[in-house]
């Protein structure tokens, strides 16, 4: 994926002037499966088999273990599964039992984000399709989608359906500025509430 990211990262600062054609971009398990096929059968095997070996003397708990593994993956392919049409002069997202539309006239732009993390001391890099687009209220709202089922090839087509302007765009920048404020805003609200809380407990 970091290959596809260098190569449309020019994306992120311009504005889409042109979308070519209807097109489908669809997130399914089958895609992550097809490609780490093997790592997926070992790691099932490996916990699977360690779940047993630890709970095997008590057959209930073993059960119950092997319910929340299989709730835990369910839970996984539930949010990171996940369609896009673009049809009909307007783009209908439909994931989690919800359906968002958008007409093309306010949406503003497509591209890929990457957010760094750590775990432990190893650098991890988190990618999402951004879209951008102007909401019924005037604002300038996102839609984050995550790209863990997404095979390379449709995405890459999907993003080359839209045509951006070469140059960057205010509009778009601004608004990217407008939404890491209300980020920072939140995980500052967040911090602070647990500040309180914690101290509410010491006293």
């Amino acid at each position: 994926m970091n290959e596809l990211y260098e190569k449309h990262k020019y994306r992120k600062f311009s504005e889409i002037e042109e979308i070519q054609k209807d097109i489908i971009l669809k997130s399914r398990v089958k895609n992550f499966i097809n490609r780490y096929k093997n790592v997926v059968l070992i790691a099932i095997f490996i916990i699977m088999a360690l779940i047993i070996v630890t709970f095997h003397s008590t057959p209930k708990t073993l059960l119950l273990v092997i319910c929340m593994y299989i709730l835990m993956l369910f839970s996984i392919i539930y949010f990171n599964t996940y369609s896009i049409i673009c049809k009909n002069n307007k783009i209908t997202i439909k994931m989690n039992m919800q359906e968002i539309q958008i007409e093309y006239c306010n949406l503003k732009n497509v591209y890929i984000e990457n957010k760094k993390s750590r775990i432990f001391f190893k650098k991890r890099n988190n990618y999402s399709l951004i879209i951008l687009y102007k909401a019924p209220n005037g604002n300038i709202s996102t839609i984050q989608l995550p790209l863990m089922f997404i095979n390379k090839n449709d995405l890459n087509r999907f993003l080359k359906n839209f045509i951006v302007k070469t140059k960057k765009s205010n509009n778009v920048i601004k608004a990217q500025k407008y939404q890491f404020k209300r980020l920072l805003i939140k995980m500052g609200l967040f911090i602070i509430i647990w500040l309180i809380i914690i101290i509410t407990l010491i006293i």
